[in-house]
């Protein structure tokens, strides 16, 4: 139980701070969400990937594990909008979770450093599934040059790069480079809590199916995988977390911009983040 509540009451309390400073009109969402996506985000991940005794057997398990259960939450997704003839806004929340601000801070509360270093390469995946797919789900033609455009893949290339090259950086290089990363994760929950203040759940139907299959399908893909590939230890707290995360506050962006839906997926953000209130400790619970 200490475990849960060092993991849940942290995490959750940053949230509220950032649901307070949503009252605040000159607290922008766009703009703490713009400063996490092109500068704390990718100093996170060239910083963590680059420092990384880069294990190959691992980075593939945790790479495949995040693959299976972004694929297994598609196919049901894909299922119910031609069953249900629902918008594709639909896939956005049901696919693609929050792997940065709720993923990364849960990882590294409940494992230590160690869940922190792992969590890395499925948040890696799912950014780009997200920025890819996401974009490309979204806006249709043109997805993959807005993709190209986004530092989180040079930043992950970068540190994956200098990890398989066994090059290490001088301090004062990486020094910055670490500070900027370490604002990531608080960035990100902050942006979050934000975030929830303004958005509304008005389609609740459509909404608790997409919560189902990307946190229930999500769990069972995860769950499946790591019984399959016999993945223990710490690699499968990780990858049974990750499968359980709600949606991703970015996928909330990507359709207002591109108009897909956002009112459903506002709304499968909202629930999804209420439910992992309960989902989050009994995955910690089981693991």
């Amino acid at each position: 139980m200490e475990v849960i509540l060092g993991t849940i009451v942290p995490v959750y309390a940053v949230i509220a701070v950032g649901f307070w400073l949503g009252a605040v009109p000159s607290i922008q969402p766009r703009t703490l969400a713009d400063l996490a996506l092109w500068v704390t985000s990718p100093a996170l991940l060239f910083s963590l990937l680059s420092g990384t005794t880069l294990d190959a057997a691992r980075f593939t398990t945790l790479g495949l594990g995040t693959v299976a259960v972004v694929v297994g939450t598609a196919v049901l997704a894909l299922v119910y909008v031609r069953a249900s003839r629902v918008g594709r806004g639909f896939l956005l929340p049901a696919i693609f979770f929050n792997g940065g601000n709720m993923g990364l801070a849960c990882s590294r509360l409940a494992f230590g450093p160690e869940g922190l270093e792992a969590a890395a390469i499925p948040f890696v995946t799912i950014a780009l599934f997200s920025s890819f797919f996401g974009i490309w789900i979204a806006k249709g033609e043109n997805g993959l040059a807005e993709a190209l455009r986004l530092p989180l893949l040079y930043g992950a290339a970068g540190g994956l790069l200098l990890a398989l090259a066994d090059i290490e950086l001088p301090a004062m290089v990486m020094e910055p480079i670490r500070m900027l990363g370490a604002m990531a994760v608080p960035l990100m929950l902050l942006n979050l809590g934000v975030q929830l203040r303004t958005l509304v759940v008005s389609d609740i139907a459509h909404s608790g199916v997409a919560v189902a299959v990307r946190m229930g399908g999500g769990f069972a893909c995860a769950w499946v995988f790591v019984e399959m590939a016999g993945v223990t230890g710490v690699d499968r707290g990780v990858l049974l977390l990750m499968g359980v995360m709600p949606a991703a506050v970015i996928n909330a962006v990507i359709a207002e911009r591109y108009g897909t839906d956002p009112s459903l997926v506002a709304s499968s953000i909202v629930l999804g983040t209420l439910v992992s209130l309960v989902a989050i400790p009994l995955v910690l619970l089981a693991v």
